[in-house]
């Protein structure tokens, strides 16, 4: 009678640590899983917005890309500007060439490590940022799709600002222990200027940039 009770004991104290240990997993699943992700997902698109606009620059940098490389001004005998109009070979090299590279650079990103404070984890909103470090590793891939926007801004006196920018999108897949999730980036970056004296001219033809 008396080892039947102590085998009932020891089934009831097996039966009480699996429980505990289901229930820490639960935990881990319902509350690490989500932080690890937002904490990651924020640190992730940081790591793919700077490699984006690095990218960008290396490129602009290495083509020696000028306002003139990109856009045709045609000024009037008596000096005033009458149209802009995109150099559209330029423009779409240099937008394939964007893209591609900043694909290239996105993926390159591996096993980057990114450090979650223990009470960040644990402790919500009162222990947030607190405590030593857990490391994390992230990876990610990215689909990017480039084009070009224009915009006009008054700059002084009777001037406007014609400006010519970059504007990259990119889809990023991050992975990391545990989970995974997809984040949108976008970053913007100018690439021409031109000042117009005078009324802006009527003849723009900015609105073509497909790859030819």
């Amino acid at each position: 009678m008396h080892r039947r009770l102590d085998k009932i004991v020891k089934i009831k104290i097996v039966i009480v640590i699996l429980l505990i240990i289901s229930g820490i997993l639960v935990f881990l699943e319902l509350r690490l899983k989500p932080v690890t992700r937002s904490v990651a997902s924020i640190q992730a698109k940081s790591f793919a917005t700077l490699a984006i606009n690095e990218t960008t620059v290396d490129i602009l940098e290495e083509m020696h890309i000028s306002s003139e490389d990109l856009e045709t001004v045609t000024v009037s005998s008596d000096g005033v500007i009458t149209s802009i109009s995109t150099n559209t070979v330029t423009v779409n090299k240099l937008k394939n060439l964007i893209t591609i590279r900043t694909q290239n650079a996105l993926a390159n990103i591996k096993n980057k490590r990114v450090d979650i404070p223990l009470g960040t984890l644990f402790g919500g909103e009162i222990l947030n940022g607190i405590g030593p470090g857990i490391p994390v590793h992230i990876s990610m891939s990215g689909n990017v799709n480039t084009d070009f926007e224009e915009e006009f801004e008054t700059g002084g006196i009777n001037q406007t600002v014609h400006k010519l920018s970059v504007k990259i999108t990119a889809d990023i897949t991050i992975v990391m222990p545990m989970t995974s999730c997809s984040e949108k980036v976008m970053t913007t970056i100018l690439v021409g200027e031109t000042v117009i004296v005078g009324n802006t001219p009527g003849g723009m033809i900015m609105h073509d940039f497909q790859e030819n």
